[in-house]
């Protein structure tokens, strides 16, 4: 589908804010198109034009330049996605850094089919779509084999950081973009990070030009998690570590 005029500007700037080379900005574009035909996927967002491009694209792009910043210079990345939808952060990563082993993790699946068709269209080459919950992927393949794990917009921080680190290697990195309630997810979070290995590195605020809202939890996956988590699907929603 062509990216409608009124919207061009939009990836222009996200191009040079990021420094895209032009391939990788027109193949994001590429993607949005997709995102706008496949609605046999579900509807994938209700974020629509130059807002989509700054929400879903730049915001995803931020989260990988924060996180870039904690890992081994140099080093080959396996990267997991987790609840991945229309492909924000996964995909857009997927584009951005081919040289990465991206895997995707989306439980809907007819979400799960439109980024494997995606995947293709786009020649993202490097990407493995899991079409299995999160819990499920925390105790299969994948299970403390990835540098880089991340989920955005899935759930409050105790309950993500279930699913998102049974997934890291022991010294891998967990990133996770939260908004205005962050602080009190963490303050809910400390006998989850710790019960998971996890230590907090630091909270890293988005750039003004990109959000002024959201900041990116970074965990530093310090041992093994035990064998009991991530819990059966479903469980870490309706009873959080240190719920009570």
């Amino acid at each position: 589908m062509p990216v409608n005029m009124d919207e061009m500007w939009g990836w222009d700037w996200l191009g040079e804010v990021f420094a895209l080379p032009a391939e990788v900005r027109d193949r994001m574009a590429r993607h949005w198109g997709l995102v706008r035909m496949r609605r046999e996927a579900g509807r994938l967002t209700a974020v629509e034009g130059e807002e989509a491009i700054r929400r879903h694209y730049a915001e995803s792009l931020e989260l990988l330049r924060l996180a870039e910043g904690r890992l081994a210079s140099g080093a080959a990345v396996r990267y997991a996605d987790v609840g991945t939808g229309g492909g924000w952060p996964g995909l857009v990563v997927a584009l951005a850094r081919p040289a990465w082993e991206v895997h995707l993790i989306e439980p809907l699946q007819k979400r799960a089919r439109f980024l494997e068709g995606a995947a293709r269209e786009l020649g993202c080459g490097n990407v493995t779509v899991h079409a299995i919950r999160a819990e499920e992927a925390g105790r299969g393949s994948l299970r403390e084999r990835c540098d880089l794990v991340t989920a955005r917009a899935v759930a409050e921080l105790r309950v993500v950081l279930e699913y998102a680190a049974p997934l890291a290697a022991v010294g891998g990195l967990v990133a996770l973009p939260k908004g205005s309630r962050l602080e009190g997810e963490l303050a809910e979070a400390g006998e989850a990070m710790a019960m998971l290995g996890c230590e907090l590195l630091g909270v890293e605020p988005m750039r003004a030009e990109v959000s002024a809202s959201v900041r990116v939890a970074l965990l530093r996956k310090g041992r093994a998690c035990p064998e009991g988590f991530p819990r059966r699907p479903g469980t870490p929603e309706r009873r959080p570590i240190g719920a009570g």
